[in-house]
């Protein structure tokens, strides 16, 4: 079941499988469906990042730039720049593993 599961929808988490197992009537954990899954040839892997900006953002980015472009230095100087990179210095939090 384990691995017909996952076959059909390779998005599937650990922890979805051991409820599905546990209306079942089954009890597993998460390091037996891994191991399971292992044995049968498949591996995990992180989920594919998305693009932070849509195309809508990238076109409204791109007409403020051009609408800009020509502005004089001076005009620059009295503008606060902001960045809202999020960092992590000890590992990806928030890092969804799929199976």
């Amino acid at each position: 079941m384990i691995t017909r599961t996952v076959s059909k929808n390779p998005r599937t988490t650990r922890g979805d499988l051991v409820n599905d197992l546990q209306r079942a009537g089954t009890k597993v954990t998460k390091a037996t469906i891994s191991n399971t899954l292992r044995r049968q040839g498949l591996k995990s892997c992180s989920a594919r990042r998305v693009p932070l900006l849509k195309p809508v953002h990238v076109q409204a980015r791109l007409k403020f730039a051009r609408e800009h472009l020509d502005d004089p230095e001076e005009d620059w100087e009295n503008v606060i720049w902001s960045d809202e990179t999020k960092i992590e210095l000890f590992g990806a939090k928030g890092a969804r593993r799929m199976i």
